[in-house]
């Protein structure tokens, strides 16, 4: 029996169109966690300050969760356009790095409200992080194995994205290792994440 091109291989626009609908999803489920302050008897100027001030840290961490699922979101997208078509190995990595994506809004939950105190409930948010990171990288470096990116692709470029992707992982691990130090600015660390896009912008544009 003769197989097609297309019986071992699916276009890249299948992923893409799965991904820009699971992020967007993600990223909607995460304000679901804002919830109205309470107030407990009169409702006064000074109450409702105070209300408002107490859920300071589900906003943090809605605006850090919202703000890293759109640059996993961006840098996968860039990550792609390389990208010229998936196999089946490669499809089931990009499932499984979309499984850590839909459990960010639940990691979130956690490092906000009743549970920002606990060091577990940061180290299982940046372990969350983690998961996207390494899948992520991952993601390239078999890509790159199996020839599956364009052939126009410059092999410098290749070994830039493989050392940023790498340097997604040492963020995250560094953020892992500050939950146990300084729970609620442990997730600081992922600003370095920033430099690291926009040294990916930069090799897109080269």
């Amino acid at each position: 029996m003769e197989y097609r091109d297309s019986d071992l291989f699916m276009p890249t626009s299948r992923i893409e169109t799965l991904v820009d609908g699971i992020f967007a999803i993600a990223m909607t489920i995460l304000v679901l966690n804002l919830a109205v302050p309470s107030i407990n008897g009169p409702v006064t100027s000074a109450s409702f300050q105070s209300a408002v001030y107490s859920i300071w840290p589900d906003v943090l961490s809605f605006v850090l969760s919202f703000v890293l699922l759109g640059v996993f979101w961006n840098i996968h997208h860039r990550t792609f356009h390389q990208i010229e078509k998936v196999d089946k190995i490669l499809l089931w990595i990009n499932m499984i790095w979309l499984l850590f994506i839909v459990l960010v809004p639940f990691s979130n939950t956690l490092t906000g409200g009743d549970y920002g105190q606990f060091p577990l409930a940061h180290f299982i948010f940046n372990l969350n992080m983690l998961g996207i990171a390494v899948f992520l990288s991952l993601n390239w470096f078999y890509a790159v194995r199996r020839g599956l990116i364009h052939k126009k692709v410059d092999p410098v470029r290749i070994s830039i994205y493989k050392w940023v992707y790498m340097s997604f992982i040492l963020i995250t691990l560094l953020a892992m290792g500050f939950s146990f130090i300084i729970p609620h600015w442990s997730s600081i660390v992922y600003i370095l994440i920033i430099p690291t896009e926009y040294l990916i912008e930069r090799q897109m544009k080269s």
